[in-house]
């Protein structure tokens, strides 16, 4: 068991020390002149047109947010003694995709799979019922500084995923007014969009999110930041500063370098003590 955490301990090092002389190393790109591929921007946020997004515990209009709800159960151990511990209940992290903008342009960002930092967390209880609940929010304000590094690419190499969001976005538009989806799409007039109905739907929202890049894209560069295929070029969002962290990633390996030293120690240290027995 110490062997494995000692592992697992180097591993972290190694990975956190990395990723700070990731940060340190790349060079800040601007959006309108940025090379195709690993990159690293800083802005602000921004939303982009459309529906609004916003975080479904406090309500709060944000570019991103990610929220937890626990509860507080009582467990017992075989000999009767009660220990009380946080159980999930839900977790939700937004996947709308949001604007890094600069003084040259804009950059939309995809935040699957992004390893989000934010300045504030947000912890609140509700103990008027039972059991009682703890709610978690963190979220990347509309304005907030930010700062990027990923995979960055060009209009004209968008894949088809980053598509097939904005359509899920723009059906969601269009079910926000059912009558105007019955008046389009409800052929049989039935009252209700069966499956072939709501298929032609799609392909109607999928011509219209195509049209508006190729509007878009006569009129500035539009370009998306996401996640790199390699695993050795993490992902990260953040409303922490470079140097803050640079900082952290720093302080991380420490931890991880003294905490893999003090258990290599130990595992030597006993398995003198078993040789010797």
């Amino acid at each position: 068991m110490f062997a494995l955490i000692s592992v697992y301990a180097f591993w972290q090092m190694v990975s956190w020390y990395q990723h700070a002389r990731l940060i340190q190393n790349i060079p800040t790109a601007r959006i309108r002149s940025a090379p195709q591929g690993y990159i690293e921007l800083i802005g602000t946020a921004k939303m982009m047109e459309g529906p609004a997004i916003v975080s479904p515990l406090s309500g709060t209009r944000c570019t991103w947010y990610y929220y937890k709800i626990e509860e507080k159960v009582r467990d017992y151990d075989r000999k009767g003694r009660a220990r009380s511990r946080w159980r999930l209940v839900k977790e939700h992290t937004s996947d709308e995709v949001f604007l890094l903008e600069d003084e040259t342009g804009e950059c939309a960002i995809d935040p699957d799979d992004a390893r989000v930092i934010t300045r504030d967390t947000r912890v609140w209880h509700k103990r008027d019922i039972i059991p009682p609940r703890r709610y978690t929010e963190r979220t990347i304000l509309e304005g907030e500084p930010l700062y990027a590094m990923g995979l960055f690419k060009s209009v004209a190499s968008v894949e088809d995923q980053t598509i097939r969001q904005q359509v899920s976005l723009k059906l969601r538009e269009w079910k926000n007014d059912p009558n105007l989806m019955l008046d389009r799409y409800d052929a049989d007039q039935d009252g209700e969009i069966s499956v072939n109905e709501w298929q032609q739907a799609r392909v109607d929202a999928s011509n219209v999110v195509k049209r508006a890049i190729g509007q878009r894209a006569k009129m500035k560069q539009l370009s998306i930041l996401r996640q790199s295929p390699h695993k050795t070029q993490p992902y990260i969002i953040s409303t922490v500063s470079e140097d803050k962290l640079i900082a952290r990633y720093h302080y991380r390996a420490l931890a991880a370098m003294l905490g893999f030293l003090t258990l290599g120690t130990f595992l030597v240290w006993a398995m003198n003590q078993r040789l010797v027995a």
